[in-house]
């Protein structure tokens, strides 16, 4: 029988690549995605008014190996009975810490140094309250956490804009790993597409200002650096142009450029987007779109007023 491993040859250490492949595939994510909370970019203070402050993602911005080894936990991480029989089920996963270093890109040794190097970046996980860790025989189990840094344990997001504001994510997507982007973009590139991913909009207006940077924890360099990344690499489109009223303006108005994510990170779009893009591209909303569009012209304006 000719299968996948009868092409790997003996002896020889697995590339990054290949190990992250074996873990997407283990988390048997139908979705090939996976769920982020918002809070882990931006948390919400409780209360009736939305206060906001920076997110986890702010302390690992240092280190891109960390920042992987998050996300790859996360992704392979399900909930499930512990081994050696107990039945109190976490959101853990158990690997060699050969793995984790492979795929995380912190340490490709298998003369057993590869443990340290990995304990060190959980350490600085477990600190940050994003994972807390057990012994599970002669290896270590990781227990992902609530992503906003609390230290409560992991539950499943709902995703429902009527309850918790820390219930709602963002997905993203395998294509991150399977298409390299994890190795081809810089930390304030990624930093800013897991910014643009959180807030689940169609389209977004850029901003560049010290106040927005401070939103997240992050420098307006960071910003800038990341922006500029997303639009050379593609990523990162003008989606439209729209004029509004303003009021310092000497026409009384100005016009402005929203933005939006492309293939394969434009999958994160609220429920009112998508009911708004759907209705703009009914029979109805063609015809609408077309009126507004020929009253602005006047030929065809004329043409169509009434006899």
């Amino acid at each position: 029988m000719n299968t996948e491993l009868t092409v790997l040859k003996r002896d020889k250490v697995v590339s990054q690549g290949e190990t992250i492949r074996m873990l997407l595939d283990e988390s048997k994510r139908s979705s090939r995605a996976v769920p982020i909370r918002r809070a882990f970019v931006q948390d919400t203070v409780p209360g009736p008014r939305l206060v906001t402050r920076p997110g986890p993602l702010r302390h690992l911005l240092r280190s891109p190996e960390r920042l992987e080894l998050f996300l790859l936990v996360h992704c392979v991480a399900a909930r499930g009975p512990l081994p050696r029989g107990r039945v109190d089920g976490d959101w853990g996963v158990t690997r060699r810490s050969e793995t984790w270093g492979r795929a995380a890109g912190i340490s490709f040794a298998t003369d057993g140094t590869a443990s340290a190097a990995v304990s060190r970046h959980l350490v600085k996980l477990k600190k940050l309250k994003l994972i807390s860790t057990a012994p599970d025989g002669r290896m270590t189990r990781i227990i992902k956490l609530h992503e906003d840094g609390s230290g409560d344990p992991y539950t499943l997001p709902s995703g429902n804009w009527e309850g918790s504001r820390k219930d709602i994510y963002f997905k993203v997507p395998f294509a991150y790993w399977e298409q390299d982007y994890y190795k081809s973009l810089t930390m304030p590139a990624k930093a800013m597409l897991f910014i643009f991913m959180s807030q689940r909009s169609r389209s977004f207006v850029l901003y560049k200002d010290k106040q927005f940077a401070s939103w997240y924890g992050i420098s307006p360099a960071t910003v800038g650096r990341g922006i500029t990344e997303l639009k050379t690499k593609g990523l990162l489109y003008e989606f439209l142009t729209e004029q509004y009223l303003d009021g310092s303006s000497i026409f009384g108005q100005s016009t402005g450029v929203r933005w939006a994510l492309a293939a394969p990170f434009d999958l994160n779009v609220n429920k009112t987007d998508r009911e708004a893009a759907a209705a703009a591209w009914s029979p109805a909303g063609v015809a609408d779109t077309a009126l507004r569009i020929a009253s602005g012209v006047p030929v065809l304006s004329g043409a169509m007023a009434p006899k």
